[in-house]
């Protein structure tokens, strides 16, 4: 069991939670907190609100309006004082209007022919249909980042260990060929040479320990785990069983399964409805509307 804390400790990164996984598990989490996973689902969420708002064009549009009025203070005019049998000269003040007043109106149309809602409306659909292989293109991504980086933790562990076995054989060597040299058995040389080939591989080995710990945080990154989470892998590098006879045969569509195939295909129907949107914009559009108000 190797454990993903050599950066942590050596950072005095506190860690905040411990996870034990294999790789299944490294997978299914990935999956579900995986940044690019998370920005695809909801590419597809506004996929959908967008072609209901699309079809929404083309159902019955009511629009209505209500008004209130206070007149606090009603307007006053002068009229001639002739018009009500005062002398010639004089005013009388007569205030017009009613000190409420409302009025309401309500208006409906109905979309009846417009080729650019009808070419809209197919291309909403198949937007979604992008969204959705877009997030099975990411999940295939991330499902190959995570494997990828997965199994260079496997490596760089099990290459600590031989690292480890060869430094003992070679420190027991080494000291052996300090005595030797010391009692004259031995050339100077020869103890250099081994001396060089110890130091060789400690080097190594301070180089392996520091690719295991970034190869934890980039599984981690990839993952979608935070930083500071510890990560502990429980697999072991003996018990992954690989195929060891791949049949290779020729098959001129094999490409067509690929999912970067279908995104083509998917982006090239867009492309032909975009052009059927710019040639429906030349045709008449036909509406109909009603409308009713009171005062």
């Amino acid at each position: 069991m190797i454990a993903g804390t050599l950066l942590a400790q050596s950072q005095d990164i506190k860690t905040d939670k411990t996870y034990q996984f294999t790789l299944k598990e490294c997978l299914e989490y990935a999956l579900e907190h995986q940044d690019s996973m998370k920005n695809a689902r909801l590419d597809i969420e506004s996929a959908k609100y967008k072609v209901q708002e699309t079809i929404g064009i083309g159902l019955p549009q009511i629009d209505g309006t209500a008004k209130f009025q206070d007149f606090l203070k009603l307007p006053t005019s002068l009229l001639p004082g002739e018009f009500f049998g005062e002398p010639a000269g004089t005013f009388v003040p007569v205030k017009f209007g009613v000190k409420y007043q409302s009025n309401a109106d309500i208006t409906v149309s109905q979309l009846i022919f417009n080729g650019s809602y009808i070419v809209g409306l197919r291309a909403s659909k198949t937007y979604k249909e992008l969204s959705e292989k877009n997030l099975n293109r990411t999940k295939i991504q991330t499902q190959i980042s995570v494997t990828k980086a997965y199994y260079q933790v496997l490596v760089n562990a099990e290459q600590i260990k031989l690292l480890d076995a060869n430094i003992n054989q070679l420190k027991s060597q080494l000291n052996e060929t300090v005595q030797l040299n010391k009692q004259g058995f031995v050339e100077k040389v020869d103890l250099d040479r081994i001396q060089v080939l110890y130091n060789n591989l400690t080097t190594t080995r301070e180089n392996t320990v520091r690719m295991l710990a970034l190869g934890y945080q980039l599984l981690k990154f990839q993952m979608g785990m935070p930083i500071s989470d510890n990560l502990v892998i429980k697999d072991k590098i003996e018990n992954i069983k690989l195929d060891n006879v791949i049949t290779l045969r020729a098959d001129s569509t094999a490409y067509k399964n690929r999912i970067e195939y279908g995104l083509l295909e998917t982006q090239k129907k867009l492309n032909e409805l975009n052009l059927q949107r710019i040639r429906s914009q030349s045709l008449p559009s036909l509406a109909a509307f009603g409308s009713a108000s009171y005062q």
